[in-house]
């Protein structure tokens, strides 16, 4: 307790003066600290980098589909393309609000209350693996309950169809 109110005496006095400030027992109070916060910051970092690497591949995706049904005229997307390139547009116009918590010193204390009130601005990018899986796992479970629907509404909408005289076979 008493070497963080020195060290928080240090920093609110801006004791920065050599005979005021021992430098060397100044690093071996606080050597724990520094170390970690550092490490923090250079874990956060290499995030911002990850999520970086991966927004420029994903534009670059889009850039290369959008060339190719330019170039191929009769070619259709995938849906399943249609689907990703759909999702990567979401990610880069999210990207544009968010790009002001990373470019402006201090403004990552905002950032909370931003996600309190618009809760899927994180573009995918940058989010965790772990909040990747809940979506996954969220998006797997409403397939499994639409598949339940269909397999017990099918059946019931075939015997109809059967039945309907306006129906040739």
């Amino acid at each position: 307790m008493t070497n963080l109110r020195l060290y928080l005496a240090d920093i609110l006095y801006f004791r920065t003066d050599p005979f005021v400030f021992k430098t060397a027992e100044f690093c071996k109070r606080n050597f724990r600290k520094v170390t970690s916060t550092m490490s923090h910051i250079g874990l956060e970092l290499k995030k911002i980098g990850q999520g970086f690497g991966r927004l420029r591949r994903d534009i670059g995706y889009v850039l290369g589909a959008s060339y190719k049904t330019t170039q191929y005229k009769y070619q259709q997307d995938k849906p399943l393309e249609k689907a990703k390139i759909r999702q990567i547009r979401g990610d880069v116009i999210r990207f544009v609000p968010f790009s002001f918590f990373i470019l402006i010193p201090g403004a990552e204390f905002l950032l909370p209350p931003f996600l309190v009130v618009f809760p899927n601005s994180i573009p995918s990018q940058f989010q965790s693996e772990e909040t990747r899986a809940q979506k996954f796992q969220a998006i797997n479970k409403r397939r499994h309950k639409a598949a339940i629907n269909l397999n017990q509404s099918l059946p019931l909408y075939l015997k109809h169809l059967e039945q309907d005289e306006g129906v040739y076979e």
